[in-house]
């Protein structure tokens, strides 16, 4: 096909520096010369915005939803109508049926344009709790306002897609859909293995970041035939590769990153420290991101008297993360099944080893496709602390191993990884899925 494409990428929150992977993304097919409108629920809370936000100026690329807060990201059904509805967070209450008064202008600009999508919209069989919170209306009487006609429509996490499948006839063209982690395993056991029912039945292709996601979205009912493994990448010339040395005199300095959540294991890799420091005092440990766990941390933290070793960063920006990375010697990735839910990549992994690092996994999900064990790093079950301990003061009582370790899992980065290869990869998906789109 080869030519610009008009590529109209659907998101929840933007920009969310977590989702490093997604700006990258956008960034990458536009450094391809294609155009890209982004079009997200609400402005993401988090701070800083990434450099490459910036640097494509992403944000005058956005159309937010601006729906009401108890609509989106709340979700709260407007039912009774003659109740009320109390937003997290909200010192004042909202009249359910104000809340329909509200809406109805939305009602008739999507009768407009199209009656069919409308009804869908508010039917509850078709979009559950979204129609019940009037949210799927807000949604599609927000895209009915856009006058531009867009070659592929491009979804990230299935969640998302799920909100935006209307898309698809409303623009009259295919529909692609990302998946990433918490959207095959949190939102289907939380909502019913049939959540993605007619999400499968409606889109022209999917994109799964592992081998391993690629087995789960298709045992939730994605036909195998629409399912694409591109993983999320990264440009490795943004990581400096430095092949590390024991420095006499200097502590060992263990990183992790991540989401102060259950999930990303932190709290085995805290205990695994205050471990290794009965035999190896001098570590230090730098804990980079943010969330809900970060007070019973910071409390483990103190509990096990390990103030002086551990310090906690906070949110940090991608150049942030990178000097941080450079600073380390060692990198640890713990994470652990949550009532059965994994992680779908771990890019985080991957950005680690790019920077020569040798790293500690659990072998959790995909992340031991995420590397190479034995060779870049070590795997630990989940939730072992003594083996996470053990692995890293092996590491740390063998410092020749790290600069192989860095060599190797520096070229599995590049071969596999690289943000421009895998941008042109998708692009390819999205010019085989529009010929197909055509030709049905």
């Amino acid at each position: 096909m080869n030519r610009t494409l008009r590529i109209a990428m659907f998101v929840g929150s933007f920009p969310v520096v977590s989702e490093t992977f997604i700006v990258r993304q956008i960034a990458g097919l536009l450094d391809l010369d294609h155009e890209v409108d982004i079009y997200a629920d609400c402005r993401g809370a988090s701070s800083p915005v990434q450099p490459e936000a910036v640097k494509h100026r992403l944000l005058e690329r956005t159309k937010f939803m601006d729906m009401p807060s108890e609509t989106a990201p709340w979700e709260m059904p407007v039912w009774p109508v003659t109740g009320r509805t109390w937003p997290p967070g909200s010192p004042t209450s909202v009249n359910n049926a104000v809340r329909i008064a509200r809406a109805v202008p939305e009602f008739f600009r999507c009768l407009a344009r199209s009656p069919r999508l409308t009804f869908h919209a508010l039917n509850r069989a078709d979009y559950r709790y979204q129609a019940a919170s009037l949210s799927a209306l807000y949604r599609l009487a927000a895209m009915c306002r856009v006058s531009k006609k867009y070659d592929v429509l491009h979804a990230h996490f299935g969640p998302v897609g799920n909100s935006f499948r209307f898309a698809r006839d409303l623009f009259g063209a295919p529909l692609v859909v990302s998946f990433h982690g918490y959207d095959f395993s949190t939102v289907p056991r939380k909502e019913g293995s049939d959540v993605y029912r007619k999400l499968f039945a409606s889109i022209d292709a999917a994109t799964a970041n592992s081998d391993y996601t690629r087995g789960v979205v298709e045992s939730l009912g994605c036909p195998a035939g629409k399912l694409h493994v591109l993983p999320v990448g990264l440009d490795p010339n943004e990581f400096d590769f430095r092949e590390r040395s024991r420095e006499s005199g200097k502590p060992v300095r263990i990183l992790t990153v991540g989401r102060l959540v259950e999930i990303k294991g932190l709290e085995y890799v805290i205990r695994a420290v205050a471990r290794l420091r009965e035999r190896h005092p001098d570590i230090r440990c730098d804990i980079a991101g943010d969330g809900p766990l970060k007070k019973d941390l910071e409390g483990l933290v103190a509990q096990l008297g390990i103030q002086k070793a551990v310090t906690f960063h906070g949110a940090l920006d991608s150049p942030a993360v990178r000097r941080l990375m450079n600073e380390a010697d060692l990198f640890v990735l713990a994470s652990a099944s949550v009532e059965g839910d994994q992680e779908g990549q771990g890019l985080v992994l991957q950005e680690a080893q790019a920077s020569g690092l040798p790293v500690v996994a659990t072998q959790h999900g995909a992340l031991p496709e995420g590397m190479l064990p034995g060779a870049s790093g070590f795997l630990v079950p989940e939730r072992d602390v003594e083996a996470l301990a053990e692995r890293l003061s092996f590491l740390i009582e063998h410092p020749g191993l790290w600069p192989e370790f860095g060599r190797k899992g520096r070229k599995f980065v590049e071969a596999r990884y690289d943000i421009r290869d895998l941008t042109r990869r998708l692009v390819g998906i999205y010019e085989q899925t529009i010929r197909s789109f055509r030709s049905d």
